[in-house]
């Protein structure tokens, strides 16, 4: 995934209002659970909302990417970080609340293996809690051949972002580096493997998982959200 990036990320996606969607979150999550104080951010990246929401919560994170969850717990010492897979994790205990947001899910690839994320992050919601999980585009809305570029710098480095994207089918997004610095400048492509899915594929999954599903069309960035009741 981020691997050869994790050092870039924040600055690239700087212009994400991660305390307005944890704002978002917090709302969602306490109008269903008005005492709710436990979260986990499941794929949490570098912390950027857990550093917002650990201000009204007490705060758990998890992520594949060691490199992610390094800079995770620098960002917010407070918070207990852990390393593991969406699809197949145990922390062997609940939340009121359990996250998976920026369209994380994707990274499943498969059907499959998005009802088996679902399932175990439902694993570890309590009884009268809820799993959030925003989507990833649908493939009715991934626009093949769209080309997109886009610029950051700080004081350490600048950095170019390019993608062309890709027919579905390829299940891969490929991703162009140009990252200048004080050492010169370097080239670095990463190939994200992703899976499309429909909405009809996710409400299956939630029910799949027993949790009773709801859809919020607007979601926290236009791509909608899922909220999985536990009964």
């Amino acid at each position: 995934m981020f691997t050869k990036t994790a050092k870039y990320y924040d600055a690239i996606y700087s212009y994400k209002d991660y305390e307005g969607e944890s704002q978002l979150i917090t709302s969602i999550v306490r109008e269903r659970i008005s005492n709710a104080n436990t979260i986990l951010d499941v794929a949490c990246g570098t912390g950027k909302h857990l550093e917002h929401l650990t201000k009204k919560f007490n705060c758990t994170g998890i992520d594949l990417d060691a490199g992610m969850v390094e800079i995770a717990s620098d960002r917010v010492p407070g918070v207990t970080f852990h390393t593991g897979d969406m699809c197949e994790f145990s922390l062997r205990t609940k939340f009121d609340a359990v996250l998976c947001l920026f369209s994380s899910i994707g990274y499943t690839k498969s059907v499959e293996r998005m009802e088996q994320a679902v399932a175990s992050m439902g694993m570890h919601v309590k009884s009268g809690g809820i799993l959030v999980v925003e989507p990833w585009l649908t493939p009715e809305a991934w626009l093949v051949g769209h080309k997109d570029s886009s610029t950051y710098e700080t004081d350490e480095f600048i950095v170019t972002r390019m993608m062309v994207s890709e027919p579905i089918d390829r299940g891969r997004l490929v991703l162009e580096y140009m990252i200048g610095d004080s050492s010169g400048i370097s080239r670095v492509t990463e190939t994200h493997e992703m899976g499309w899915f429909t909405h009809n594929e996710y409400l299956a999954a939630f029910e799949k998982a027993k949790l009773d599903v709801e859809h919020l069309e607007q979601g926290l960035t236009g791509r909608g959200i899922y909220i999985g009741g536990k009964p």
